[in-house]
């Protein structure tokens, strides 16, 4: 297919795990791929460096504003590469200020990765060194966004739940959906269905290997051996727990209780709670 391959997620949820995935995958080594050589998916829609090129101006020199009209022609030249340019975003696919986020018209597909709001709060809150209050808060907020650095243009995330509703709501655009838990419990299966919709020839040995080289015991310990260059903070760890419920012995009875209702309808969609809201995962 010809255009943009996005993989899209709300931060925290696994996207990271996905590229590993990938890049095991398509260079189908008998070792695991170093988590600091990812050459497969080149490009993140928050890159700052990619601004820069495009404007031909530091990062510093451009506004937020001239940063989001730089988001067309920067897809565009995305997709007019002969291959599929395969993108990293945590962007809602929503309109910002006028303008969409993502050009539908520069996109061939989108693998969307989806992880329990509990698991991703946690995850979040330690990844922007939030208090687990604040992170409660900016998870039942309505509009949470991050701010331009020196590496990274802004994105919008909305909430949780309209992250996931922006990326499933597009009249004939269909994207593959995957559940973090799932990549967890029933890999095969999971990324399985991602090589199919690649259109990547069946090859049990080579889907396995993949998995084997990007499971969470192999990229974290090769973060503990040489770092991992695209933490936000080198004092912290990017792969930190990687395991599914983890968030019931972190967040309160309170912090369960909010993030249910704000997100009771998808998290009931999506199987993660029971009708009278109890969590499943």
């Amino acid at each position: 297919m010809s255009g943009i391959l996005w993989l899209a997620s709300f931060p925290k949820s696994g996207n990271t795990w996905l590229r590993i995935f990938i890049e095991n995958l398509f260079r189908n080594s008998s070792e695991p791929v170093s988590i600091n050589d990812l050459g497969v998916v080149r490009y993140g829609d928050m890159m700052g460096p990619l601004y820069e090129q495009i404007s031909g101006k530091p990062l510093a020199q451009l506004s937020d504003a001239d940063i989001h009209a730089l988001r067309e022609p920067l897809q565009r030249s995305w997709a007019s590469q002969s291959e599929t340019a395969i993108v990293k975003t945590h962007n809602a696919l929503m309109m910002h200020e006028g303008r969409p986020l993502i050009h539908l018209e520069h996109t061939a597909g989108a693998v969307y990765v989806v992880r329990n709001v509990y698991d991703v709060t946690v995850s979040y809150a330690d990844h922007y060194r939030l208090s687990l209050d604040d992170a409660v808060e900016a998870m039942t907020s309505y509009l949470q966004t991050t701010r331009t650095t020196k590496a990274a243009v802004f994105q919008v995330l909305g909430t949780w739940t309209d992250h996931y509703r922006s990326w499933h709501a597009v009249e004939n655009f269909n994207p593959l959906t995957l559940k973090y838990e799932a990549m967890a419990k029933s890999p095969t299966k999971a990324f399985g269905a991602f090589m199919r919709y690649l259109g990547v020839p069946k090859d049990p040995e080579r889907l396995k290997r993949a998995i084997r080289n990007s499971s969470f015991s192999v990229v974290s310990g090769q973060e503990k051996q040489t770092g991992f260059r695209e933490r936000v903070h080198q004092s912290q760890k990017f792969f930190r727990a990687g395991g599914i419920g983890g968030y019931r012995q972190v967040l309160s009875e309170d912090h369960v209780k909010r993030l249910t209702e704000r997100h009771y309808d998808l998290l009931l969609e999506l199987g993660y709670i029971s009708k009278s809201g109890t969590p499943r995962v």
